[in-house]
Formats: C-alpha cells, structure tokens, sequence
C-alpha cells in the first residue's frame, strides 16, 4: 500500500495539548495505583486479626510477607516481559487481575500456608503493574507533563494504603479479616473489569508494534480530532540504543555513587517496607487495640502523602542533601515509637510522623537516583539500584517476625528496624557531596559516559520520548 504521508506519533504526543483523553489514562492511572495500594496493604492491616484467628506465631506472618517479596521479584521481570511483547494495557490487565483475584481468595484461606502462597500472587501482580503503568502514562503524557503525570497519580499508592486502613478499622472488630480480604479484593476485581473496557493501549506502543492497527487510529482521532490522517503512514522516530557495558555503571564519578546508591536502596527498602508491613503489629503490641491500630495506619498513609507533595518542592531547591534530613527525621521518630508507656495519642502521633518521614525519603530517593547517570545508562542504572531494593524488601520482613518470635522488647525491635536508616543518611549525604561536586565544576552528566573510554566515539542517547 502507497502512503501519502507519515506521522511520527512521538512528536505528535508531545506537541499535544493536555486533552480529555490524557486526563482520562491520569484518571486510570490513579486508580490502578489506588488498587495497587489497597490490595497490598490488606495483609499488614489485618496482621493481628490473622494471628488471632489461625492461631500462629508472628514470626510465621514474617514468611508470609517475605513471600509477597518473592512474588515481586519474580513479577517484576514476568510482567515486564508481558509488557514489552503483548503491550502496555494487556500486562497492566493481568497484573491488576492477579493481585485483585489473590486478595480476593485470601479471604478464604484455611491455613497460613494458603495465605502465604496467595501473598506470593499478589506480589507478582503488584509488581507489575507499577513500572508498567508508570510507562504508559509517560508514553501518553505530552512532554510538558510528563512528571507531573506520573507524581500525581502514584499519590494513588498511598490512598489506597489509607483506605485498607480505614476497610480495617471499619470491618475488623465485627467481621474479622475475611471481610477486609473480600472488600478490598472484590473491588479490585470489579476495577479490573472495568479496566477491560476503557483502558487504551499505549500509542508509541502501538507505533512500533502495531502500526496499522485500526486502535492505533482511533486513538490518534481521540488526542488529535482535528488531524487529517487519511492515508498516513504511522511511525515512531527512535535513536539507536547502544549497548552499554555494566562496567559503565562504575566509570568516572559513579565508582562513587553506584555503590552509594545501591547501598542506599538496600538500606532504605529494609527499614520503609518492614515498618509498614509490621506497623499494625507495632502498634497492638505497644497497647492499641486493632481498630485504632488499623486508623492509624490510614492516618500514617495520609501523612505519607504529605510528605511526598512537599519532599517534591524541597528536592527541587535543596538537591539530594534534603534525604539526609528525612532519613534523620524518619529514623528518630521509628526509635520514638518504642518508649514506654506513651499515651495512645502520642503514639499515633509518632507512627503517622515515622511513616511520613519515612516515605519523603523513600519516595525522594527513587526521585535522585536518575540524576547520578546520563542517559544511554539511566535505565540499567535505576534498574539494578531498585534492584538493590527489592533484595532489602526481601530480607526486612522475615527478619524482623525472627525478632518478634524470639520475644525481644518492642523497643528493641524498633532499634532494629531504624538503624538501616544511619546507613541511608550517610549514602545519601555521601552522594549529596558528589552531586554538588559536579555543579560547582560544570561536568555534564551526559559527557561522562565516555569518560573511561576517551578512544571511543560518544555513545548517542536514548530518545527521551
């Protein structure tokens, strides 16, 4: 077939004014994470309810949140490969389906052992679906709100995380944990559905996989009414991908801060994902009873949420030095949570300041780490540091159910779970130096590449788009 002309949906998606049809994949971006969040927050809001009522020790719950850890790793390169071969939409269906379908089932779990194997699905899913979704609302987003796109709708993660927390406060006291497991789970379910239906492939997507498709086209008619496509030919302009060595990761400045950054992520994942896996338990255990437990698990989401929206405009004046200040933050008020006999008030207060301090950094450092590597290294650099992290998701959990089973003072146990964060405040401050080093002599980041190889032509970049 003759074409008259060609379109090059990249450039016609960031020349886009922001549109119904934008707003509309915000939307469903948001409520993805919203699920995201929820589902995975059932098991941690429930924790005390399901120890009570299958009668086992903390230290088996460990395992249990040791195996959404597993199914995290695991899914993140399952879905990730479901994506790149079956698109965009159909790996966000699939991994929403089956963290909502094993939250769902959870609800009917006979065992523990049911329940750790149903935790193991619902890791798959869950991680999945967040870099995937993160990369469609890039690829729809048009450039001026590209990052916006994706800040605001993973604001979604915590609402969700606050809603299970007031689904548990609400559904604990009367019914037990099989109704936060079917509330949580059936709306999932219902969302995935719905999902089927309304949400879009991604265009750039399609662009390169599909380009003839009769979506593809109507999706152009949705963002760009007013083009005359009749006879065009679609295409998406990309530059060549070098292959870039690991050793690259290592080369120049960043023998320093590749370490840094993995020593980091590590240290951080331990203490952010035990403390909000075990804060129900926390909190029972330190006198509260699992409503008010599980309230101030919302109210700590809440708080997360907050810090976030703020961290966002400190970053943006302060640079990487500002983690070290909400690493401190966040390790003080972790260690606060263990004093002996505070007031419920005050204890609330010290797990809603922990958790938001907490997820500044958490969220702040996933905010940095792209500023460490130029381009052509940027997506082997962030993947094997959220690597890194995912190892300390592993390890966090089980580790600290071990401390529990063996009785140690709750005190002790919180000590425990803070002190990776010495760890973080020092790597972060540590690569604070080394990105105001760079500022105060000039170096461009996308130069430095090459830096080790000076006999080599300059790899070209990877197109931003």
């Amino acid at each position: 077939m003759a074409w008259d002309k060609v379109i090059d949906v990249g450039e016609l998606m960031e020349n886009q004014k922001l549109g119904r049809f934008q707003l509309l994949v915000a939307a469903l971006g948001f409520l993805i994470f919203f699920i995201d969040g929820l589902d995975n927050s059932a098991v941690p809001v429930s924790a005390p309810a399901i120890l009570n009522a299958l009668h086992v020790p903390r230290s088996a719950l460990g395992i249990t949140f040791g195996a959404g850890s597993v199914g995290s790793l695991v899914g993140s390169v399952l879905f990730g490969y479901i994506a790149d071969h079956w698109g965009r939409r159909r790996a966000i269906l699939a991994s929403v389906l089956a963290y909502a379908t094993a939250t769902f089932c959870s609800a009917f779990a006979p065992s523990l052992t049911v329940l750790t194997a149903l935790r193991f699905v619902t890791g798959l899913g869950v991680a999945g679906v967040v870099p995937i979704t993160i990369a469609l609302l890039t690829e729809t987003a048009p450039k001026a709100y590209r990052a916006q796109f994706v800040m605001v709708t993973l604001i979604g993660i915590a609402a969700g995380n606050g809603a299970a927390g007031l689904v548990g406060a609400t559904l604990l006291p009367g019914l037990g944990f099989p109704a936060v497991f079917l509330t949580c789970g059936g709306f999932g379910l219902v969302v995935g559905i719905a999902l089927v239906f309304v949400l879009p492939e991604s265009l750039r997507y399609l662009a390169v996989a599909a380009p003839e498709a009769l979506e593809l086209r109507r999706i152009v008619g949705r963002i760009a009414p007013d083009l005359d496509f009749a006879g065009a030919r679609f295409t998406l302009a990309q530059a060549p991908r070098p292959a870039v060595a690991l050793k690259e990761l290592f080369a120049g400045e960043r023998r320093v801060s590749t370490p840094l950054l993995w020593t980091g992520y590590f240290a951080e994942a331990i203490t952010f994902y035990t403390l909000i896996s075990w804060m129900v338990v926390f909190l029972t255990s330190a006198g509260l009873d699992e409503r008010t437990a599980a309230l101030a698990f919302s109210y700590a989401s809440a708080g997360g949420i907050c810090a976030v929206l703020a961290m966002s405009r400190i970053l943006d004046r302060a640079g990487p030095p500002a983690l070290v200040a909400s690493a401190l933050a966040g390790l003080f008020f972790v260690l606060a949570m263990g004093l002996p006999d505070l007031p419920h008030v005050a204890l609330v207060a010290l797990a809603v300041l922990a958790v938001a301090f907490c997820t500044g950094t958490h969220n702040s450092l996933n905010g940095t780490v792209g500023l460490y590597y130029p381009t052509a290294l940027r997506g082997k650099g962030v993947g094997y540091a959220t690597g890194m992290g995912r190892l300390g998701l592993s390890i966090g959990p089980p580790a600290t159910g071990f401390l529990l089973a063996i009785q140690l003072p709750l005190s002790e146990v919180l000590a425990s779970v803070a002190a990776p964060y010495v760890v973080v405040a020092v790597a972060c401050g540590m690569l604070g130096r080394v990105y105001q080093r760079r500022l105060k002599t000039g170096a461009n980041i996308e130069e430095s590449v090459t830096a080790s190889r000076p006999s080599q032509p300059a790899a070209p970049a990877l197109d931003p788009r």
